[in-house]
């Protein structure tokens, strides 16, 4: 057995660098002739004083030591030893009759315990034993740089979650966010919520420390983003996500998809916008109602929706032709679309209808906009047509109401107003 050992310790381990300690002279330099026949870096110390010395030089892999050392005791320099490296192996020698001491090694992670006298070969398979453990860990601490290689290599936005802290990421999501490594604690989950932004076309997270389930209750394993970098500069990203297995962290891969949805959102104009009015047709409405209908009752914000119909419009066709019914039009959009903030939305409802719908907007305030809308077309002077004027009908959303329901308390408002003689506005009362 020993010459099998010998032959594997001699050609296959003589980088290894090994720490002796031991305060017997007699007992040191014979196992110190022992180790220098197998292993080329070998250092012996007389005390803890000048092993730390001397570890601190060298940076030995296998510590030998005994655990009964006058100035220290053995178990204080394992303890010194473990503080500055928790990966080194450490085999302890002891007496036979110290069972305490050999317990106590064990509760300070000592790899491996040799009674005295030193038997050879049982030391010879300690020192095999950790050298193989020190094969795994630096195989394993190798693996790791690949896999950390691998992940900085993407292009991609990469992490991990566990229990709600962030405890993996690589180089793109740190250069998108500006989050650094930590030494000292880990990045808690709910800081990614400062790079969403609330967009209502995109998934948004009520709670971040349930992003992984929130997503899943989308009946998907992915979802699309609207984030901001450290620059505020705005990215849509597909966030795919998986659980890692034997584990409970989860996964979450963020691939780029701004320009696909750049491109998308100009494809969906061309086909949802209607060309004569530059506003939005009736087919878009319906997704943008039900979206803001989920954002107002999650922020418990109004908003309002104005319903608008040009007067006697069928004998404007009439009278001056389509082509001129066609100007009308145009002219009321572009009357409305200048008056009305970036953050409202004009659809073209019907032939001669419109509606506006307005975000944190209520009664009140749809009242004064509508109004002063019904103004500025009165007032316009329509080339080679009659006056032109407009009825208005508002509803205003309280929680609770589906989007059907507010359409049709539009329409009445706006019937109301057409039974008032037109050209006016009126605001949908509740009927009691």
């Amino acid at each position: 057995m020993a010459t099998n050992l010998q032959y594997y310790l001699n050609n296959h381990h003589k980088d290894i660098k090994i720490l002796y300690v031991e305060e017997e002279k007699f007992s040191r330099e014979k196992l110190l002739r022992v180790l220098k026949r197998r292993f080329a870096d070998v250092h012996a110390a007389i005390d803890d004083v000048e092993a730390l010395q001397l570890y601190q030089r060298y940076q030995p892999d296998l510590i030998i030591c005994d655990i009964k050392m006058n100035q220290l005791s053995g178990l204080e320099f394992i303890n010194k030893m473990r503080a500055l490296n928790e990966q080194v192996q450490i085999i302890a020698t002891t007496t036979y009759d110290d069972q305490d001491a050999f317990i106590q090694s064990i509760a300070n992670k000592v790899n491996h315990v040799i009674y005295k006298p030193i038997d050879l070969d049982f030391l010879l398979q300690a020192i095999q034993k950790s050298v193989y453990q020190m094969q795994i860990e630096k195989e394993l601490a190798k693996q790791k740089k690949l896999a950390r290689a691998i992940l900085d290599f993407q292009d991609n936005p990469i992490f991990v979650i566990e229990n709600d802290e962030i405890i993996e990421f690589n180089q793109a999501f740190s250069n998108f966010t500006g989050i650094r490594k930590s030494q000292t604690q880990l990045h808690k989950s709910k800081l990614l919520s400062s790079y969403f932004a609330e967009d209502s076309n995109y998934f948004y997270p009520n709670d971040m420390s349930r992003l992984y389930e929130e997503i899943l209750e989308t009946g998907k394993n992915a979802v699309k983003m609207h984030w901001k970098d450290t620059n505020s500069k705005d990215t849509i990203f597909l966030l795919k996500t998986a659980v890692i297995p034997g584990t409970n962290q989860y996964l979450f891969i963020c691939n780029d998809i701004t320009a696909l949805e750049e491109e998308s959102r100009m494809n969906r104009q061309l086909v949802l916008m209607d060309s004569l009015t530059n506003s939005i047709n009736r087919l878009e409405m319906d997704d943008i109602l039900e979206m803001e209908i989920r954002r107002a009752e999650r922020l418990g914000q109004p908003f309002s929706i104005i319903l608008i119909d040009i007067d006697f419009f069928k004998h404007v066709n009439e009278r001056f032709g389509q082509q001129a019914g066609d100007k009308v039009l145009h002219t009321i959009s572009t009357i409305v679309q200048q008056r009305i903030r970036e953050s409202d939305i004009f659809v073209r409802w019907g032939g001669e209808e419109f509606i506006i719908l307005t975000p944190g907007t209520d009664g009140n305030g749809a009242i004064e906009l509508a109004e002063s809308i019904r103004a500025i077309i009165e007032d316009f002077q329509f080339k080679d047509i009659d006056q032109i004027t407009c009825s208005f009908g508002i509803t205003e959303f309280t929680r609770g109401k589906a989007k059907n329901e507010l359409i049709l308390e539009a329409d009445k408002a706006l019937t109301q107003s057409k039974n008032n003689g037109r050209n006016c506005v009126t605001n949908y009362i509740q009927e009691s």
